[in-house]
């Protein structure tokens, strides 16, 4: 008797795996070419990831942000963004660091803060984001 097994999960699946449970169970749109990202009317929140390969962070925000936009009771568009994805969009934003959250209400830009923090700081700058003012995202500075 042998047995097979299958050839394991690449980073990339995984965060394919978890986006689509971002939309599956909390209502994220995934952004893609024929989805493109569009903040709208009202609060919106961006999850912006890179390959966990590179940033395994990426795989604990998209764990956490939904449990926070819950916990603080914000009705927002849901919105994330894979690896192919996120970076036209993080130098759009002047992002920097994955992963990150971005906010917008009624399509300005708002704010946002990178990499996984602990649950309260988590919590307290995405609830400091939603009620900040409207102002221009960052200079993004060109990688090389």
């Amino acid at each position: 008797m042998s047995q097979t097994f299958a050839p394991p999960q690449s980073s990339l699946d995984k965060l394919d795996a978890a986006l689509g449970r971002l939309a599956a169970r909390h209502g994220f749109c995934r952004i893609s070419p024929e989805q493109p990202f569009t903040p709208g009317a009202g609060l919106a929140v961006l999850l912006l990831t890179d390959d966990p390969q590179r940033n395994p962070e990426s795989l604990d925000v998209a764990v956490v942000l939904p449990e926070a936009l819950a916990s603080l009771k914000l009705d927002a568009a849901r919105w994330a963004a894979d690896s192919r994805e996120s970076p036209a969009l993080a130098r759009q934003y002047g992002v920097q660091r994955y992963p990150a959250v971005v906010v917008f209400q009624d399509g300005a830009y708002l704010g946002a803060f990178s990499g996984i923090l602990d649950w309260a700081p988590f919590l307290e700058n995405l609830a400091r984001l939603v009620t900040s003012q409207p102002s221009r995202p960052p200079i993004s500075i060109a990688r090389a």
